[in-house]
């Protein structure tokens, strides 16, 4: 019995102290990795109104998606949106309340979020919200006017944020464009209106008639534009429709 004491105790002993080998995970993948640790920006279709392909509407979105393991509460962030008027001037974000879209609701997880001009085809692209101005020719520093030259940020309460939305501190936590980025004139179908745009994925053509994703193995957003935006196909975080040719076919679904 004595002996049978023993060899139990030495076993236990030998089990504890062991330095487990095993790499507890799905199938060898790190399980948090599958997450992404908050709201991006998925979708965006930008568009000139005037280009007769777009029949002379503005079918401007964004999608907002919710990759994290939770369901979270819209209500802490905002959309904010911001025109740039020329190629070289580089400033800080700016918002006022016409610029800015809090958003309220719960946005489960691995679900999406569309907003969209008061100008799209409601119709056709599936949406949660619309947003913007309602005149066809006008000011293009009202929303939601995503022509080329137009960024947008994606907002979230923070007490130490630098932005003061109706009385509530935000701080930037993705964006798609940056008026903190030069930007290029396009050489594609001439606007009468705009003609400014940022390179992305390594277009440096014309990126203003297209429909833009990201990259469903992106997990963080990011507030560097040019890491996002990328020099070409494989470093970019977004992926390009082809010119003229939207795709609104996963408008509100995650990217595949």
């Amino acid at each position: 019995m004595k002996q049978i004491f023993i060899l139990t105790t030495a076993l236990l002993v030998l089990i504890i102290s062991c330095t487990s080998k095993i790499d507890f995970t799905a199938n060898g993948l790190n399980v948090n990795s599958m997450y992404a640790s908050d709201l991006m920006i998925s979708e965006i279709s930008t568009a000139i109104n005037t280009d007769p392909n777009a029949n002379r509407q503005r079918s401007h979105y964004v999608e907002i998606f919710n990759g994290t393991s939770a369901n979270l509460d819209l209500s802490n962030y905002a959309i904010g949106y911001h025109a740039v008027s020329n190629t070289d001037s580089l400033y800080d974000w700016s918002f006022t309340p016409t610029t800015c879209l809090p958003l309220t609701g719960l946005l489960d997880s691995g679900k999406c979020y569309v907003v969209i001009s008061k100008l799209s085809d409601t119709m056709l692209i599936p949406h949660d919200i619309t947003w913007g101005t309602t005149a066809t020719f006008g000011n293009a520093s009202l929303p939601l006017q995503l022509s080329g030259n137009s960024a947008i940020a994606l907002l979230k309460k923070d007490a130490a944020g630098s932005y003061d939305l109706g009385g509530n501190n935000y701080k930037i936590i993705d964006v798609f464009g940056s008026p903190l980025v030069a930007r290029l004139v396009s050489t594609g179908i001439t606007s009468n209106r705009n003609n400014i745009m940022w390179a992305i994925s390594g277009e440096s053509g014309d990126t203003r008639n297209r429909t833009i994703k990201r990259k469903y193995d992106v997990k963080n957003p990011t507030i560097d534009w040019s890491l996002s935006s990328g020099t070409d196909s494989t470093n970019s975080q977004w992926m390009l429709s082809g010119s003229r040719a939207w795709d609104y076919s996963n408008v509100g679904l995650p990217t595949q």
